[in-house]
This record gives C-alpha cells, sequence and structure tokens, in this order.
C-alpha cells in the first residue's frame, strides 16, 4: 500500500503540476548545486538575482520606478549599484494597502500569478500577488528543507496545525481528500487544544505511527507538556518539524524529550515563502539564498553584526508579479557568529526570537524582549497557557490558562506574586500588573499563540 500511494503521489503531483514540474525540478537542482558553493560564489549568484530583480521594479512596477531612482541603485542608464541598496525605502503592510496598484508589476497579465494574504499574526492580513516563478521556487525550497529532515513524498506526516484557511475541518472538498490520503497526512486541529481533544491526538498519533509531525512550535509543545504530565505513552517520529512560532531552547529539550525524536525548526511565511530551515546539525537556520535575501537591522537602520538581535527585512528574490523589496515581516532575529559545521556556505540564523511586537518598553526607553517574560512562565507547571500584554508604558495584562481547571488564583498567591516582582523590577516599580484567569486563550487569525505583545512598541527604523 505504501508503494502504492508513493507512486499514484508522483502521478497525481506530475498531473497537478505539469506545467512547472520541469522547473520546480531544475530549481532543485540549482539549490542542491548551490549547498556546495562557497560564501564569495553564492554571494555572487545572489547580487545577480537582486540586481535582476531591481531592473525589473525599475523597468515594470510605479511603486518603485521612482523610488529606485532616488535612492541612486539604479541610474537612467539602468547600471546597478547595489553599495546602495540600503538606501531603498523600507516597506511595510500599511504601505502596500495603500499602493496595491501601483506595486503590481505592468507585465502582470503576461504571467500567471494568484492573490495571497499575509497570516495577519498581528493586526490585518495584507494582500498579496505571486507569480508561478515565486510558487515554484517555494516549492522547490521546501522539498529541499524536507530532505534535510528525511521526510520523501508519501512518508506518513501528522499535521498539528492551526491557521483557518489551511485547516477546515469537516468541510474539505472530495479532491483534497484524496489528495491528503495519497501523500499520506493526517492532520489534527491546533485550534482544538483541550484535555479531550490532546488525548484523543495521543491515541491518533500512536495508531496512525508517523513518521514526520509537522506542527506549529507551541502547540506541539503544550501537548508535549500534555503527555508529560500524564504520563502517556506516545510514538516517536523521526523527526518533528517546528514552524510559525518561536521555539525556544526550552521548547525543544521537551519536545525531544517527550517524542525521542529530533526537533528541526523552520521559518518562513506566506508574504516570501519558505526563508530557512535547520540541517541535521542543528546549529542555527540556512537562509534559502537564492529565493530570499534577508538584512536583520538596528532601530537606526544599520545593520545588526552576528550575535546582536534584530529587526528582519526581507527582499523576496522571485516574486515579480508583485516584488516585496525591503520588507518589514515583522520578526525579530540574530546572525550567527560563525558558520554550520555542516560546510554549506548559506547565510546562517542563530535564532528567530519573536516579533517585533513582542518588544516591550519602560518608561526610560529601555527595550525589554519578550524572551524575558517567558521564562517567568515556563517553569511553572501550574500554568497551561498565558499571554503577556503591554497595554500601556506602565500597565500591562497577564492572561493565564491554568493547568487545573478547577483551581483558583488564591492557590498561587505567591507564584503570582513573585512573578509580579520580577515585571516590575525590569519594568519600574510603578508598572502596574494585572492578572486575568481564563478557560482559554484564542490564537491569531494565523493560528499561532502570541506569548508576549506590546501596544506600545517604538521599534522605530530609520529608512
Amino acid at each position: 500500500m505504501g508503494w502504492f500511494r508513493r507512486k499514484a503521489m508522483q502521478i497525481l503531483l506530475q498531473l497537478r503540476h505539469k506545467k512547472n514540474s520541469d522547473r520546480i525540478r531544475e530549481n532543485l537542482k540549482q539549490l542542491h548545486e548551490s549547498e556546495k558553493m562557497n560564501t564569495e560564489t553564492l554571494q555572487r549568484v545572489q547580487d545577480e538575482r537582486l540586481s535582476n530583480l531591481l531592473t525589473h521594479a525599475y523597468r515594470h512596477v510605479p511603486y518603485y520606478r521612482k523610488a529606485i531612482l532616488a535612492s541612486g541603485v539604479i541610474d537612467i542608464n539602468e547600471n546597478v549599484d547595489l553599495n546602495l541598496f540600503h538606501s531603498i525605502p523600507l516597506l511595510d503592510k500599511i504601505t502596500i494597502h495603500s499602493n496595491m496598484e501601483a506595486m503590481k508589476s505592468d507585465d502582470i497579465y503576461q504571467r500567471q500569478y494568484i492573490y495571497n494574504a499575509s497570516g495577519g499574526s498581528t493586526g490585518e492580513p495584507v494582500s498579496l500577488i505571486q507569480d508561478n516563478n515565486f510558487t515554484e521556487w517555494c516549492t522547490a525550497s521546501k522539498l529541499l528543507f524536507d530532505e534535510w529532515t528525511n521526510l520523501t513524498p508519501g512518508d506518513k506526516k501528522i499535521l498539528l496545525w492551526g491557521s483557518k484557511r489551511d485547516l477546515l475541518v469537516g468541510r474539505e472538498s472530495l479532491k483534497a481528500e484524496i489528495f491528503k490520503w495519497l501523500s499520506h497526512e493526517y492532520w489534527l486541529n491546533a485550534y482544538q487544544m483541550t484535555k479531550q481533544q490532546m488525548k484523543m491526538y495521543v491515541k491518533k498519533i500512536n495508531s496512525f505511527k508517523p513518521l514526520h509531525i509537522l506542527a506549529y512550535a507551541d502547540s506541539i509543545d503544550e501537548l508535549s507538556q500534555f503527555i508529560e504530565k500524564q504520563a502517556l505513552e506516545v510514538h516517536a517520529p523521526k523527526s518533528i518539524i517546528t514552524s510559525a512560532g518561536t521555539l525556544f531552547p526550552e521548547m525543544r529539550e521537551r519536545i525531544e524529550r517527550v517524542f525521542l525524536a529530533p526537533v528541526f525548526n523552520r521559518y518562513g511565511s506566506r508574504e516570501v515563502g519558505a526563508i530557512a530551515c535547520e540541517c541535521d546539525r542543528h546549529e542555527g537556520l540556512h537562509v534559502s539564498v537564492l529565493t530570499n535575501y534577508i538584512e536583520i537591522l538596528r532601530p537606526d537602520g544599520t545593520c545588526s553584526p552576528p550575535g546582536e538581535i534584530g529587526e528582519i527585512v526581507v527582499t523576496s528574490l522571485v516574486n515579480y508579479a508583485m516584488p516585496l523589496i525591503r520588507y518589514r515581516i515583522g520578526d525579530l532575529a540574530a546572525w550567527s557568529k560563525k558558520p554550520c559545521s555542516c560546510g554549506r556556505g548559506w547565510s546562517l540564523l542563530m535564532e528567530v526570537s519573536g516579533r517585533v511586537s513582542d518588544t516591550f518598553i519602560t518608561n526610560q526607553g529601555t527595550r525589554v524582549n519578550g524572551k524575558y517574560f517567558h521564562h517567568l512562565f515556563y517553569f511553572n507547571d501550574w500554568v497551561r497557557r498565558y499571554q503577556i500584554i503591554q497595554e500601556k508604558i506602565d500597565y500591562i495584562r497577564v492572561l493565564i490558562v491554568l493547568s487545573d481547571s478547577d483551581a483558583v488564583e488564591e492557590n498561587y498567591k505567591g507564584e503570582l506574586k513573585s512573578i509580579r516582582n520580577n515585571i516590575q523590577s525590569i519594568m519600574g516599580d510603578e508598572c502596574l500588573v494585572d492578572y486575568e484567569f481564563l478557560k482559554d486563550i484564542p490564537p491569531t487569525a494565523s493560528g499561532k499563540h502570541l506569548y508576549t505583545i506590546s501596544k506600545v512598541s517604538n521599534y522605530e527604523m530609520k529608512n
């Protein structure tokens, strides 16, 4: 049956992508070749791809025509000077909303394209247009990342996922159900993480025996906590692939301890596709340099040195229908201080450490990374889920879901006092901290759980 599924899956994929399957294979071949390139060669290849994108945007995208010329990156004779690339203004969701028509390439109707939207983890999602070239390169990148985790098409896989657009439980078409069956996938709804549901999820994992589990980082960690507390036995897959959220070191340790499988962290977004992934050395996330050009910037717009957390700014090198150049994706990360021992020359992220909106601001203007608050809660097993919201500069609201639904706030007076003191020690004694105890904290529209949210973050980037 496994052989039949794999063969049927190959045929279905060929039929599904009959017009672009050859290009996907060629893209994957180029990605494989790039794994062997040294840093200097990769830089030349990436510079060429960036120059081609900028030239296209200058010629065909009204929004960029003036911006690129004004920046000096391209002159009237179409000579490209990448040394001035950082002079191009940064792009954000508000700018895209305001300039949607001007951001479309004027040759878009000669291309095959689709409409998409960002996940909307914070605020409203932004509309996007992505062409076939983008889709084909994203598919190739995902196939390569799958190879790194020893995942091949047709392997039994469980997805613990939560996006409303991706998970329409009970409303899938027959075609979608057949595709899932052939691809040997079973989906578990990350929106339904009650104790009852998690018991069912463990039973399903044990009966299905997946070779791989793809999950939201916070969801698989919550399931791991439940399994450990209930002393349950769970099937050990070959690998667990986490995405769509920050994977803290404590989370990785617990997931690997419970599932007895290595965790491979991935990073990507709907706006720019697959960005980076860990290899089997787990020393950082390799950036797919043929598809995305990444900058990590300080608030003043200068480049963050290796090891220093800054804001990620992405340029998609493969979407010509609606180019995203120097796009503020809203995440924070740091470059690794040393290359990966695997020998790949791809740029290496040390970590993706959260959202820009995770950064809290004190009365004195000091920035506090959201990881500080995460560590206040992580080892408190009486907390099932939490969220810390900076509503005002001197007011923080703490939402808590207790592990024991029958417990009451009074049971944890000492712990709550200690947490309040630790928050005030870094945010200031004048900072008011309120607790709210809830039955559940709903995820965002994209299915992610946000541990920390600052509504007053002034992480401003100067162009």
